[in-house]
């Protein structure tokens, strides 16, 4: 009798989960579940933008470092900006040159000459005809720069010649008789090469070169200016929007300092944005 009793109170004892502990526990489990993924989705989430804002970071400094070497060897007073769209769409234009030196003997009175000499260039440097360069002497005003004629500060370059040997001087040969405007306090001169622009345009940033000297800076919307096709118009940078920012602004120079040109650049993708800003200090004492 005592065993049978101690048997149905074993059976009697033991239970297992009601109804209500069920739904408990499922309803527990699965908001840790949510917290869970949430927690992991975010992380990979973080993980993805700051993997995709190191990108737009590192394709942003290597437009600023190409816009930024390539500036600092533009002739002085030769960089320009358009007025800024809406949209952020604005060119900016100068003149790059590939050598300067001293001149001995360019022509600034009556008619002018078709040729001059000057020192050596370090390190050498020497043209053949028909050279497609250009001489620039004293540029103090860039529109005159860009406008051209005789006189004025730039001339075509024919042929740069070092006849001497070792006296260290150079014949600059030049596409026809020119007189220079201005002359130089240190006699200095620049060889010059045609202008180039960049361009941002409809999200995109360009360069363009091998369009000439234009009184006027073009720009896309200017017919017939700018190249349209490679190899003059080249793909810089995709995915930037500067909707209402200055990507270029010229900050005139002062008694203290030359003048900055201030780049302000938004790359977007995907969601996220890096903006860069920059100034470059550029040559104005020429």
């Amino acid at each position: 009798m005592n065993t049978y009793r101690n048997r149905s109170q074993g059976i009697s004892s033991s239970r297992g989960f009601t109804l209500i502990e069920l739904v408990i526990t499922l309803v527990v489990s699965a908001i840790l579940a949510i917290g869970i993924v949430g927690y992991i989705g975010d992380a990979v989430e973080g993980f993805s933008a700051a993997g995709n804002r190191n990108k737009l970071a590192t394709s942003g400094r290597s437009v600023i470092d190409r816009l930024t070497l390539e500036m600092h060897n533009a002739v002085p007073n030769s960089i320009r900006a358009s007025t800024a769209q809406g949209t952020g769409d604005q060119c900016l234009e100068f003149v790059p040159f590939i050598g300067a030196s001293s001149y001995r003997d360019a022509p600034f009175t009556g008619s002018g000459a078709a040729e001059f000499e000057a020192i050596d260039f370090n390190p050498a440097l020497t043209l053949a005809s028909p050279a497609g360069r250009y001489a620039v002497i004293y540029p103090i005003s860039t529109q005159a720069l860009y406008d051209g004629g005789s006189p004025g500060p730039r001339a075509l370059i024919d042929e740069i010649e070092d006849t001497g040997g070792n006296d260290g001087i150079v014949t600059v040969r030049l596409d026809a008789p020119h007189r220079f405007s201005r002359r130089s306090p240190v006699d200095r001169f620049y060889v010059a090469e045609q202008p180039v622009s960049f361009c941002v345009e409809g999200g995109r940033l360009f360069r363009y070169e091998n369009y000439g000297f234009q009184s006027s800076q073009c720009t896309p919307d200017t017919v017939s200016c700018l190249p349209e096709t490679a190899p003059d118009r080249t793909l810089i940078s995709l995915s930037i929007d500067n909707a209402t920012l200055t990507a270029f602004e010229i900050m005139p120079e002062t008694l203290r300092r030359n003048a900055i040109i201030a780049i302000d650049l938004n790359f977007s993708d995907s969601g996220d944005d890096v903006r860069i800003k920059h100034e470059v200090l550029t040559r104005n004492v020429p």
